[in-house]
């Protein structure tokens, strides 16, 4: 009866140490976690001082860059060196880029020495696979080829591409409008007939379409095409338009572009910075004399891409 007594109270001082060993574990690990919570607080915060510095430092770095691109230009001037021409598709090896063969290679390697330049020189193909692709089908008068001693027809094989050619077509054509109309075909009190609406027009009662007035401008303001190159092109292609139409629609589709004048001029004038210059312009202003009159023309360039051009008279 004794021992067991010896042996029950031994398991009961067993399992207390084995408690007291896991309370003393528990206890480390919760103040373990509770530094590692900490730790990662100070982390975080570290991190987003981190992050606004970097931000900081990014936005003086552009200011830098911009202040150096400025004195740089200052001190050099442009450039007179024409660069190469590249690719407009890029220069991946989908046949975009220019071929090199491996003495060109060698050339560009060892800093440009020897590359030929001048009339002549190898410019390489550029690649026009973004331009739309027309095929044409060329065969035979009779529409067939047949065997020249017993006219027995051949079969078709398929077709062979052996080449491929950039094409240019401008064709002026007459739009006829036809607005589709309806009748009512029920007796409820609405109009009896209706008619779909038209096409939008930027001028209302004008000769030209969108289209033809976009291209208008582009050529002559982004292309720097002379009004009469325009109407010795248009006669070209069968469109005989005098001077005075094509200046009239300018003056009219202007107006358009009176909102898109005041955001150049309000990005202008809120640039930092500002490159201007002026020369003489002569005008002819029949109001003001006989012949033509000396106006000045004003060119505005802001580092932020806005460039304006004032024409007055004073």
């Amino acid at each position: 009866m004794l021992c067991r007594v010896t042996v029950v109270a031994g398991d009961v001082l067993d399992s207390e140490s084995a408690q007291a060993s896991a309370e003393g574990l528990l206890a480390a690990a919760l103040a373990a976690n509770q530094q590692l919570t900490r730790l990662v607080v100070e982390l975080r915060e570290e991190n987003a001082a981190l992050r606004a510095q970097n931000t900081q430092q990014a936005g003086e770095l552009e200011r830098l860059r911009a202040d150096v691109a400025v004195l740089q230009r200052m001190l050099f001037g442009r450039s007179s060196e024409r660069s190469r021409p590249e690719s407009s598709g890029g220069s991946d090896g989908d046949g975009g880029g220019e071929a090199v063969d491996d003495g060109e290679q060698q050339d560009r390697d060892s800093g440009g020495k020897g590359k030929k330049r001048g009339p002549g020189a190898r410019a390489g193909r550029r690649d026009y696979s973004d331009l739309p692709r027309f095929e044409m089908f060329w065969d035979f008068p009779e529409g067939g080829y047949c065997c020249p001693r017993c006219a027995r027809p051949f079969t078709v094989l398929g077709d062979h591409v052996s080449g491929e050619q950039l094409d240019w077509q401008v064709i002026v054509r007459v739009l006829v409008h036809c607005r589709r109309r309806y009748k009512r075909g029920c007796s409820c009190r609405v109009p009896v007939t209706m008619m779909a609406p038209g096409p939008p027009k930027a001028i209302g009662k004008g000769l030209f379409s969108n289209g033809f007035i976009a291209m208008l401008f582009t050529e002559r303001y982004v292309a720097g095409r002379s009004m009469n190159s325009l109407v010795t092109g248009l006669a070209r292609q069968g469109a005989d338009i005098s001077a005075a139409t094509l200046a009239g629609t300018c003056a009219q589709a202007g107006a358009l572009l009176v909102p898109l004048a005041d955001a150049v001029i309000a990005r202008s004038r809120g640039s930092w910075h500002l490159h201007a210059d002026e020369t003489t312009w002569r005008v002819f202003a029949p109001d003001e004399g006989d012949g033509p009159v000396k106006w000045w023309l004003w060119v505005f360039t802001a580092p932020r891409g806005a460039v304006l051009y004032r024409l007055r008279s004073r």
